[in-house]
């Protein structure tokens, strides 16, 4: 078995990866930030691949159903912009929030259909 392979089926692996990942995201969601990118709804795109990213890892180790990664993420997207609207120096959107249900869709919606095709090929 190859490296990529057994990273690729270590649920500890992706569990670490994934609490990583927010705090990092944590951090980054909550410090003032450094510069500014001058790129039209930059930061909605930021969203949608963080949150796409967050559902990979979750789904990577978690033995939870997707409705209920779904719900979560979705409470931890919420949450981000509550304390947002509390700092100072950054501010809570529903924007925000619709761009990280956007990014768990994306890849719940990837997910199935990539499972959806890979059944039909087993049976052909």
């Amino acid at each position: 078995m190859t490296l990529i392979n057994s990273l690729w089926n270590n649920k500890k692996f992706f569990s670490f990866i994934f609490y990583t990942a927010l705090i990092v995201c944590c951090y980054l969601f909550f410090s003032q930030p450094a510069f500014n990118i001058d790129v039209a709804h930059s930061d909605k795109y930021g969203h949608i691949m963080v949150f796409f990213t967050l559902a990979m890892l979750l789904n990577r180790f978690s033995a939870l159903r997707i409705k209920l990664q779904i719900l979560l993420l979705t409470g931890f997207g919420i949450s981000v912009e509550i304390v947002q609207s509390f700092i100072p120096y950054r501010s809570g959107s529903v924007d925000d929030v619709v761009a990280d249900i956007l990014g768990l869709l994306l890849f719940y919606g990837l997910l199935k259909l990539i499972e959806h095709f890979s059944a039909t090929n087993k049976h052909d």
